[in-house]
């Protein structure tokens, strides 16, 4: 089967949706930093879908239609009702955070332009309280893997996803137009942890060859060394 676009099969799959729904979808985007690559390279379509109405009989529409794409798309849509873009201004979800980095408008109407402009300090706030929950999720997550053993390294998973995600929500917030994970990465080890020891291991150390004290130091590396300074400078940022 030939390849297709990611920005094509976005339009492919959109107008489907459209015509499943009569005429319901609104707009449709695609975003990330490989939109202009080959869907079949990115292994899915990550996409926004504004509707003017999301119920049952419109989600199994687009369940049917992305089932007739399932060789090329393998990612699940965001679905958004046309009313409730207008509510973003002060209040992003955080995974509209993606979309505003790198987006293409689809199909129907360009509707996302207003919110790259959204007010820095309320994306700063919501950002703020997301890193502060996730520092108390990974400590939390600290505790319970204190046992060692399986449990120790389904916790730490659990810690390095709560880094993952802080360090995303700070890199977009601070640095919007770096977008790949290597350069996410470079930076904010530059800026944060040049000798912290524990927090490269992350990088370059094969967890199943470490004992359960080295991954008990790991995971307060990641807290201490990581989420706590992403926090900190998170805080920074805020009004005097």
């Amino acid at each position: 089967m030939p390849r297709m676009k990611t920005i094509e099969l976005g339009e492919k799959i959109a107008r489907e949706i459209d015509e499943k729904i009569k005429s319901s979808v609104i707009s449709a985007v695609v975003y990330g930093f490989d939109i202009h690559g080959d869907s079949d390279d990115a292994k899915d379509c990550n996409m926004v879908i504004v509707l003017d109405h999301i119920g049952l009989e419109e989600i199994q529409k687009v369940h049917e239609a992305l089932q007739e794409n399932m060789t090329h798309c393998t990612k699940t849509p965001i679905l958004v009702e046309y009313s409730e873009i207008e509510g973003m201004g002060d209040s992003v979800p955080s995974s509209f955070l993606d979309v505003l980095t790198s987006y293409q408008t689809v199909y129907g109407k360009s509707l996302f332009k207003g919110l790259s402009s959204i007010n820095h300090e309320h994306l700063r706030a919501q950002v703020e309280q997301k890193l502060r929950e996730n520092l108390l999720q990974a400590r939390t997550s600290i505790l319970k893997g204190y046992v060692g053993g399986k449990k120790l390294d389904q916790e730490l998973v659990r810690i390095k996803n709560l880094f993952n995600r802080s360090l995303h929500m700070y890199m977009i917030l601070k640095k919007p137009w770096l977008v790949k994970e290597t350069e996410k990465w470079s930076s904010f080890l530059d800026e944060f942890s040049p000798d912290n020891i524990w927090l490269r291991t992350y990088y370059v150390k094969d967890l199943g060859s470490m004992d359960d004290d080295e991954k008990r130091n790991l995971s307060a590396a990641i807290v201490e060394a990581g989420i706590k300074p992403l926090l900190t400078r998170v805080d920074e940022l805020g009004p005097e």
